[in-house]
């Protein structure tokens, strides 16, 4: 890991995603455990790595809205679970993060977009993205989130995992 001084360091961009969602202020608090991308399933597939995130915006290295790190979160929030910092959002942070880089004209590219599609196919068919995490599916809050914003999309998604959940309770 890359060692910094303070005078490397610029906090413009960080008080500009704090101006636009003040629950922003927290990751100043990360202390780069990495229980984070250890709990990811992002991380598993992909070269996402929310430290590596987080130390570019308390940087101020704007290329991070380039990146396309930012596209791979499933916005799970495992990580804020496992954080033993209180109030880092994670996925909020990452929410603001693509919203920034599609106002700055960037956004995902199509061979990364295609990857997060297929994830997504993924977790929303099955409840998980990789198969070593069948025991980690998501909450039955989760579930009824994803099935309700795939309801308002019209989307036809038969949400498998719902399905299971339901059964086991009966």
């Amino acid at each position: 890991m890359d060692n910094y001084s303070d005078d490397n360091w610029n906090w413009d961009f960080y008080e500009e995603l704090v101006e636009d969602v003040n629950e922003n202020i927290k990751i100043i608090s990360c202390i780069s455990c990495g229980k984070c991308v250890g709990d990811c399933p992002a991380s598993r597939v992909s070269k996402f790595n929310i430290r590596k995130i987080i130390r570019k915006v308390l940087r101020g290295d704007k290329s991070v809205l380039k990146d396309s790190d930012i596209w791979y979160c499933y916005l799970c929030e495992k990580c804020k679970k496992i954080c033993p910092r209180e109030g880092i959002n994670i996925p909020l942070l990452i929410i603001n993060l693509r919203n920034e880089s599609f106002k700055k004209g960037f956004g995902p590219r199509y061979s990364d977009l295609r990857k997060y599609v297929e994830m997504s196919e993924r977790f929303l068919t099955s409840g998980v993205v990789v198969e070593e995490s069948l025991g980690q599916s998501l909450s039955q809050q989760r579930i009824d989130e994803i099935d309700e914003i795939c309801n308002f999309a019209r989307i036809k998604y038969v949400f498998k995992a719902s399905k299971k959940k339901n059964r086991k309770k009966k």
